[in-house]
């Protein structure tokens, strides 16, 4: 009698197995949207106010220049990190900029950043600080040095398409 019963729970084990390997794929496939399409979303729309800057201490980080607006009262700097060459699962987009018009610095009209420049980036207490060109005077040389902004205009997470 028990012998037989043993023949009937084979089958069953051997029906289990496949029934949960079909239904695995339809568990899992809509939590890896992104991971699918392989683009990122952007944060919600910004109020148009810059915001605070107050980042904990880190190393340098490599970044490539994506556009400097040098427009008046307060021009913006927006940087890709790691550079769009460098392969990495997430990329920071930051548009900087200054809080108010009375903290541009003097020099910022003759702020050389060429789109795909790279450039480092540095943050403390109160500010993001990037490697630029910079024309101190206005028959002077071009030399490198660090630019504090003291605001950040914009913010996104964005996964870049591979190249192939």
């Amino acid at each position: 009698m028990f012998q037989g019963l043993g023949r009937l729970k084979a089958p069953w084990g051997y029906l289990v197995a496949p029934a949960s390997f079909l239904a695995w794929p339809l568990l899992c496939v809509p939590h890896q949207g992104i991971a699918t399409t392989g683009q990122g979303d952007f944060l919600p729309a910004t109020t148009g106010e810059p915001l605070t800057v107050a980042p904990s201490d880190r190393p340098d980080l490599n970044c490539s220049v994506v556009e400097w607006n040098a427009e008046t009262p307060k021009p913006t700097l927006t940087v890709l990190c790691p550079p769009e060459e460098i392969l990495a699962p997430l990329h920071v987009y930051l548009k900087v900029s200054w809080l108010k018009p009375e903290d541009v610095p003097g020099y910022a009209q003759r702020i050389q950043a060429p789109p795909k420049t790279p450039t480092k980036l540095r943050t403390n207490r109160t500010a993001v600080w990037l490697w630029l060109g910079v024309q101190q005077k206005q028959d002077g040389p071009w030399r490198r040095k660090w630019v504090a902004f003291t605001g950040v205009v914009d913010v996104a997470l964005l996964s870049l398409p591979g190249k192939g």
